[in-house]
């Protein structure tokens, strides 16, 4: 549903692939989960995804897809959500944050302090608010909420290829 009604939202065309469904974890873990998740899905669709022409544009089909994953890995539960859009605009982001104070210009960052700047509260690259995005209240909600249930969260993205968001987990 989240999908579907990001997807009309957007005027996206996406497919959602899940991976793991058999993945045990604690139904209060995972009831923690629902928003933060519900988050990432919907920026994947939002930020992510491009429309359907420039998909086809780049080589790409003109579907993106959403792919939600969970595995045990040793003492860990690991979740990952990625798309196959146009990954990160790291020269994007740096700007905003500039612009907005929060990074003093002419500072130079690396490509994973670009992208921790996606948690600071308050940050958003939209310029204007729409139903899903552009208010700032959200990856460092999810942030927060992961480090609340004593997990990580990282991000690997890759230009014109995509991004992942993977969170770590105890089991227990």
């Amino acid at each position: 549903r989240i999908v579907r009604e990001a997807s009309q939202a957007t005027q996206k065309e996406v497919c959602l692939v899940t991976e793991g469904e058999g993945t045990e974890i604690d139904k209060t873990v995972v009831e923690r989960l629902a928003d933060p998740l519900t988050h990432m899905i919907r920026n994947a669709i939002d930020h992510g995804l491009e429309v359907p022409k420039d998909r086809v544009a780049a080589g790409k089909a003109a579907t993106g897809t959403v792919t939600l994953t969970a595995r045990q890995q040793s003492d860990r539960v690991i979740i990952e959500v990625s798309d196959d859009g146009r990954g990160i605009d790291r020269d994007r982001v740096l700007a905003r944050a500039i612009e907005r104070g929060l990074v003093p210009p002419g500072k130079s960052l690396d490509a994973n302090e670009i992208d921790r700047l996606l948690f600071l509260p308050g940050f958003s690259t939209n310029e204007t608010v729409t139903a899903l995005s552009g208010r700032g209240v959200g990856m460092d909600v999810v942030q927060r909420s992961i480090r609340d249930l004593n997990g990580a969260i990282s991000i690997t993205s890759t230009a014109g290829k995509g991004c992942m968001l993977s969170i770590s987990l105890p089991l227990t």
